[in-house]
């Protein structure tokens, strides 16, 4: 795995937050950068300030629905993949999110499951930079 990764992870609850970001520096071996928000407008005013490789949101926000929040970071970072990461989830909101554009929906506590659709979705990414166009050089 390449990196430095920079993933942000929007998680209200400190305890679950920190398992996700442990989770993300001790597999990713120093490659992954963590951001850390503790609500939905920290996450979105993140995103306003750089661009991650990955974002891995809580689906029980209190100041939003999942899809609510699922829609705000998409609008906000398109291009960026995102993992919703809840405690629990059914088979027909696992297929809702990826309507909505989740890659996948992982259940927190399961951790190998979670860290291989993080790998997936961090190469998958590497993959997508390398293929997107430059931006056009600005005139001086």
């Amino acid at each position: 795995m390449a990196g430095p990764w920079e993933v942000l992870v929007i998680e209200d609850d400190v305890l679950d937050r920190g398992l996700v970001a442990e989770l993300l520096a001790v597999r990713g071996r120093g490659g992954v950068r963590i951001t850390e928000a503790g609500d939905l407008q920290s996450g979105l005013a993140a995103l306003d300030q750089r661009r991650f490789h990955l974002v891995m949101l809580d689906t029980k926000l209190p100041e939003a629905t999942a899809l609510h929040a699922l829609r705000a970071v998409g609008e906000k970072a398109p291009l960026t993949p995102i993992l919703p990461h809840p405690a629990y989830i059914s088979v027909q909101s696992r297929q809702i999110a990826r309507q909505r554009g989740a890659f996948d929906v992982v259940v927190r506590g399961d951790l190998n499951p979670m860290w291989a659709a993080v790998n997936k979705l961090l190469t998958l990414s590497a993959f997508a930079s390398d293929i997107r166009p430059a931006a056009p050089a600005v005139e001086q």
